[in-house]
Order: structure tokens, then C-alpha cells, then sequence
């Protein structure tokens, strides 16, 4: 946003910092020592900020002619904000030539709470006591071995059993007397973002519904939530259990030295959510699992690599230098040496031999494994964080679709009302999607046949202009017809994007 050479001096603070003594972590007072939280809040050193609005005016005559209907667009999405009861509060950078202008967003009690019981929020209900395993810390252990991979991340976030938030049942909640800590950072995030994205700024009929076709337009430059406090640690030095959870992050996590590490998987979750922690999970163990195949991979490349050096034909075809003469491979080729395929040949041994016969068989086996393991660790993940029945229970529909939505009906399975649209409605609109479609798959078949043809009949012009280039004919045709196709699939890319985003939002795909 800001460019270099135009930032201008400016002493306002656009976000306050709060710093307190709570013997607080997350939403839940635990017995951890006393940790210092830096929040961002408003100018009243209280409100909290959950989320924030950016975007940039030209100054003076820089103004753009789309600028007025922005500004009404924006007017208009903020207004619904407020109506919705967000609070804001606006800040201002001026530069040389822009400003840049932001919106503090954020939701108090009322609102987080309908919306906790409208996305169906989880809450915490009773603290668990079983304790967190390691398949690999276990068996070390068993082995009487020191782990290399096992560090001791500070303030472990404690677990609970939770239930879907209902507001009538507030006092059976764990810490609902701390309405301040109640909901998690990402739980708030996730309230304003879907306040964000179900709120309508024109026509519905348009689709002009939610802050990520705004952003398309270019109406706001950024939308994003902010981090809590910040990532370095403090001087001089303080104990571990006094680290804020990013400090914790950063120094436990996202530093070179805890490469070969266990990923402290509840704090990930903590700070940023079962789906970035997931995420997370996958990564590491699929980086652990390639260990295996890297080791078998390299002892195979090996082999093959020793059969090379010591396989006596490939000797016997490299030393013989001029001594056979081949046959011309085409009408106007010159005769070749045999030994011309010498490094053919030994790639041919080096890469083509048992060794990898035996690699395909274990990477099908491993692919297989992997696979079940993983299905395996999610699951358990997923159990543990209480997102197993997300998918089948929990998901809610786009928050463009519910704005867009004329009535509601409800769910025989769940019993909760869901938006809904009329039968005949629907079947038109997925009448002309699937037309559009096909259309589309017809285009495609038609640019593949150009290409096919392309590639044939500059084969054939190639061979009859008896040319030096007519021994590489159909080298010279593959290439540039892979080329064609190439740019053919970018550009097609670029259309099906925009094609699939315009009958997303006609279509109301939810």
C-alpha cells in the first residue's frame, strides 16, 4: 500500500495496543504463570479489533472515473455493517498522491453470540485429561532412546469437550463469565467474516453480496484480521510460560533450528484454526513419510550407477570409438558411429534395470500406506478438535448463497432452518449452466482437433520443401504444437475462471 519515496510523516497511531496482566490463555484461565496479552483495540483502549477494511482514494486530480460508484458501494457496505451492529471506527494515511483509508471492524457480545449459534461455533464443556501420544515418541521410548525430534513448547493449550454454542445454555459453558476471553481469536474472525461475506452493498439479482466481490472490484484494496501482539522476544529475557502464543510460534515453530521438530500442532490450532493446523499436520507427516523413500530412491539410483560403471557391453560400446559403422536412418541421413549412443546406452542401464522395477513395486506399496496412515491421523486429529462431523453436520452454505436466498426451509436432518431456493428457479439456472458448459467442452474438442491437425499438416510441409530442417520435421512439429497447446490451455484457463465465478454467483451454487 505504500510506495516508496511518497510515505509521509504521519504520528498517528492507527492501532492502539493493549497490554494487561490476565492470568488468561485463549478463552480459558489456566494455571499457567501470569502472561502479558497485546491486543488491538480501538481508540478507547478497550473495543477489540476483529477485522479490518482497507482501501486507497487518489488525491486531487488522480481521481478515477469508477471512483464515484466505488465510494457509493462502499457507503452503502459500511451502512450495512453498522446496521448489523459492527462497531467501526475509520483511520486515514495521507501520501503524495493517495489515502489510504481504514476501517476497524469489530462485533460485541450480541452479535457473537446469534452468529456463534447461526455457524454453529463449538464451546468448551469440560477439560480432558487423556493425555496427547506420539507413535514414534513411544517407541523410542520403549527402545530406552533419546528423541531428537520431541522439544517442551510452553503453555500447551489445554483440551475440551465441546458442543455446538446455544445461547440459552451460556452458564454451562467453560468461561462464559469472561465474555472478553470467551470466544477465541479465530472463532471472532470467523463471525466477521461471515458477517462480511453475506452482507449485500447492491442489486441481489447481480449478486452484488460480500466483502470477496468487493475485493474483486477493486471497492476495498485489502480485507484481512490482524495478529495479536507481536513476534519477538522481549529483552531482556522472560520465562517461557510468560511468551505470548505467537512469541511461542515463532520461536517453537517458525525458526531454521526446529526444522527437524515436532510442529507444536495445538498452538497451531489455537492461533489459526483447525483448517491451517490440518494443514500443518499433512505437511509433516508427509515429509516424514518421504524419509523411506528418499533413503530406497537413493540406494537404487546407486545401484544403477555402480551397474553403469562396471556393465562390459556399455564398456565394450564406448571404447569402440569408429570401428562400426551404421546405416543411414533416412533417405538423406549420413551413415553414424555406434558409439554415438554410448551415453543413450548408459542411461538406459543407469535408469532402466531392477533396481527400479523394485522402486515402482515399494512406491506403490508406501502410496498405499501413506495413504491409510493418514486417513488414520486425520481422523484422530479431527476427533481430537472435534471437526470429524464437520462436513456431514456443521458445514454451512456459502454466505452468499444464504444472503441471495428468498426463503428458508428446514433441514429433516438437523432441524435447523436453511436457506433455499424454488425448485423451477434452480432448474433454470442449471439448465443454462449445463448448456454453458457443454458448450465450453465443445470448444475444447475443437481446439484439441486444430491442434492434432496443425501438428499433422506441418509435418507433411515440412517433409516435401526438401530442407535441411526435413530430418527434424516431426520434432519440429511436436514442439510447437505442444507450444500451441500450450498457450491454448492458459487462455481457456483464464476464460473457465471468469466463466465459473459469473455462474457461481447466477447460479447460487451454494
Amino acid at each position: 500500500m505504500r510506495r516508496r519515496g511518497e510515505q509521509m510523516e504521519d504520528s498517528s497511531t492507527l492501532i492502539a495496543m493493549e497490554t494487561q496482566t490476565e492470568k488468561k490463555y485463549g478463552s480459558i484461565t489456566t494455571n499457567a504463570l501470569v502472561q502479558p496479552q497485546d491486543r488491538n483495540v480501538f481508540s478507547d483502549g478497550s473495543t477489540r479489533v476483529d477485522f479490518v477494511l482497507v482501501w486507497e482514494e487518489p488525491l486531487g486530480s488522480h481521481k478515477a472515473a469508477s471512483s464515484t460508484a466505488h465510494q457509493k458501494w462502499r457507503e452503502v457496505f459500511l451502512q450495512k455493517l453498522r446496521n448489523s451492529a459492527l462497531l467501526q471506527e475509520q483511520k486515514e494515511v495521507l501520501q503524495k498522491k493517495t489515502k489510504i483509508c481504514f476501517v476497524l471492524l469489530s462485533a460485541p457480545w450480541s452479535v457473537l453470540c446469534y452468529y456463534a449459534e447461526e455457524i454453529c461455533l463449538r464451546v468448551p464443556l469440560q477439560v480432558v485429561t487423556a493425555p496427547i501420544t506420539n507413535w514414534s515418541a513411544q517407541v523410542l521410548s520403549r527402545l530406552s532412546l533419546p528423541n531428537p525430534l520431541s522439544q517442551d513448547v510452553p503453555n500447551p493449550p489445554p483440551d475440551y469437550y465441546t458442543c455446538q454454542f446455544r445461547t440459552n445454555k451460556l452458564q454451562r459453558f467453560l468461561g462464559s463469565d469472561d465474555r472478553e476471553t470467551f470466544f477465541k481469536t479465530t472463532q471472532r474472525h470467523q463471525v466477521l467474516y461471515e458477517i462480511l461475506a453475506r452482507t449485500p452493498y447492491g442489486s441481489l439479482k447481480r449478486g452484488e453480496v460480500g466483502i470477496d466481490r468487493l475485493l474483486s472490484e477493486q471497492v476495498f484494496t485489502a480485507a484481512f484480521p490482524l495478529h495479536e501482539g507481536g513476534f519477538q522476544l522481549p529483552t531482556p529475557p522472560v520465562p517461557p510460560q510468560s511468551l505470548v502464543l505467537r512469541q511461542i510460534l515463532y520461536s517453537y515453530w517458525a525458526t531454521w533450528s526446529c526444522w527437524f521438530r515436532y510442529q507444536p500442532l495445538d498452538h497451531i490450532r489455537e492461533y489459526f484454526g483447525e483448517k491451517i493446523a490440518l494443514y500443518f499436520a499433512w505437511l509433516g507427516f508427509y515429509t516424514g513419510w518421504l524419509l523411506p523413500a528418499s533413503l530406497v530412491g537413493m540406494v537404487v539410483f546407486l545401484f544403477g550407477f555402480w551397474l553403469m560403471a562396471t556393465d562390459v557391453p556399455a564398456k565394450e560400446l564406448c571404447d569402440s570409438k569408429n570401428s562400426f559403422i551404421m546405416c543411414p536412418l533416412c533417405n538423406i541421413c549420413s551413415h553414424w558411429n555406434y558409439s554415438n549412443i554410448c551415453v543413450t546406452f548408459q542411461a538406459g542401464i543407469m535408469f532402466d534395470n531392477g533396481g527400479t522395477v523394485f522402486l515402482s513395486v515399494f512406491m506403490s506399496l508406501w502410496a498405499v500406506t501413506f495413504l491409510e496412515y493418514w486417513k488414520r491421523s486425520c481422523s484422530a486429529l479431527s476427533h481430537r478438535w472435534d471437526c470429524s462431523e464437520f462436513q456431514d453436520i456443521e458445514e454451512r452454505p456459502r454466505p452468499e448463497f444464504t444472503a441471495m436466498a428468498p426463503m428458508t426451509i428446514r433441514n429433516p436432518v438437523t432441524g435447523a432452518e436453511e436457506p433455499h431456493f424454488p425448485q423451477n428457479k434452480r432448474l433454470n439456472r442449471t439448465l443454462t449452466g449445463c448448456m454453458v458448459i457443454i458448450v465450453m467442452v465443445a470448444v475444447v474438442l475443437m481446439f484439441l482437433i486444430a491442434v492434432i491437425l496443425y501438428r499433422t499438416i506441418l509435418k507433411i510441409i515440412i517433409y516435401k520443401s526438401d530442407s535441411f530442417l526435413t530430418g527434424s520435421a516431426g520434432r519440429i512439429a511436436s514442439i510447437s504444437g505442444s507450444v500451441l497447446n500450450l498457450l491454448v490451455i492458459l487462455m481457456l484457463s483464464k476464460v473457465y475462471t471468469s466463466l465459473a465465478q459469473i455462474l457461481t454467483r447466477w447460479g447460487f451454487t451454494c
